[in-house]
């Protein structure tokens, strides 16, 4: 796994998934991010340090630990946007909040 091309691909999807170009994303970050710069982070062209990390996900409205988030490899398969979507869901919930989950789900199903 290369982790910097890995990274730049979960950044990119939180990116798309928010709805912002990387101009939009670079303004809402604040200095010291600059459109090209997500660029090359989003490629695996650089790697990132922890203040940016902390402004990227400030600037997504997320927490830090969410841009690791990768997607499970799976052979041969690749996963839905929406089961990429609950895994996401469920990685970054506490304990608590999965109990709640399992709670509903249960009551649904």
């Amino acid at each position: 796994m290369d982790i910097q091309k890995e990274f730049g691909t979960r950044l990119r999807e939180l990116r798309n998934r928010a709805g912002y170009t990387q101009a939009e994303l670079a303004k809402r970050c604040g200095q010291g991010v600059e459109m090209q710069r997500i660029g090359e982070i989003e490629r695996g062209e650089q790697n990132c340090t922890l203040k940016t990390i902390e402004r990227l996900s400030k600037g997504l409205e997320c927490e830090p630990a969410e841009l690791f988030l990768f997607k499970p490899q799976h052979v041969g398969q690749s996963m839905s946007q929406l089961d990429s979507r609950l895994v996401d869901i469920w990685q970054a919930a506490d304990d608590l909040n999965k109990q709640k989950v399992i709670r509903i789900l249960s009551e649904l199903l």
